[in-house]
């Protein structure tokens, strides 16, 4: 009788002992899972960042394109049928015609009196596009506006070392032009587009 009891308590811990290993085991399963998708999750935040500074940085670029051939010496020489010359028409018939001042105008358009359009994930024009890896479509869009004059009335010019004095001419006819350039980006990598919009005023020379 009393081996029976021993036998009975002995198969009692090791019951106990498997029970206890297998909620040990469901435990380690949940704690890995949960791991994985952490990790996972962490990667594709990643991954979402650095297309979103990717995009940013071709906005970047589409700006400092424009300022580039938005200027008349570089304009001379932008090659024909691009969209650095349509730029250089751009600003042309804008300053030519005072109504379409204010609005913002798509550099791209056969019409430059178009206004811009501009629809995220549309065509991009092929000499916008950037290099960049297999699988990676990155580039942007352009839209001029007018913005009137530089407003310089009562402001001074230097004149000999240390000396000012006050500004001359019509500020019609002197002051600088002021446009604002917005460039809007796309990157494209597999089914996500990532879409950044920067936008500068600049100044150029009175023509």
């Amino acid at each position: 009788m009393h081996r029976t009891q021993r036998h009975s308590g002995n198969s009692q811990a090791g019951g106990i002992t498997i029970i206890v290993a297998l909620m040990l085991l469901v435990l380690l399963t949940v704690a890995s899972v949960a791991m994985s998708r952490n990790s996972l999750r962490e990667i594709v935040t990643s991954g979402f960042s650095r297309q979103g500074a990717m995009a940013r940085n071709v906005a970047d670029s589409g700006i400092e394109w424009s300022i580039h051939w938005i200027d008349l010496e570089n304009s001379k020489v932008a090659p024909a049928g691009t969209s650095a010359l349509q730029l250089a028409s751009l600003k042309a018939g804008l300053l030519a015609n005072d109504t379409l001042a204010g609005v913002a105008k798509d550099i791209n358009s056969p019409d430059f009196t178009a206004p811009l359009d501009y629809v995220p994930g549309g065509t991009l024009q092929a000499d916008l596009l950037l290099p960049g890896a297999i699988g990676l479509v990155q580039g942007y869009t352009l839209g001029l506006t007018r913005m009137g004059k530089l407003p310089i009335t009562g402001m001074s010019q230097g004149v000999g070392a240390g000396a000012f004095t006050p500004a001359t001419g019509g500020p019609l006819k002197q002051a600088p032009d002021l446009w604002a350039i917005r460039s809007d980006a796309q990157v494209t990598q597999g089914p996500a587009t990532f879409i950044h919009a920067k936008e500068v005023w600049i100044s150029t020379p009175v023509q």
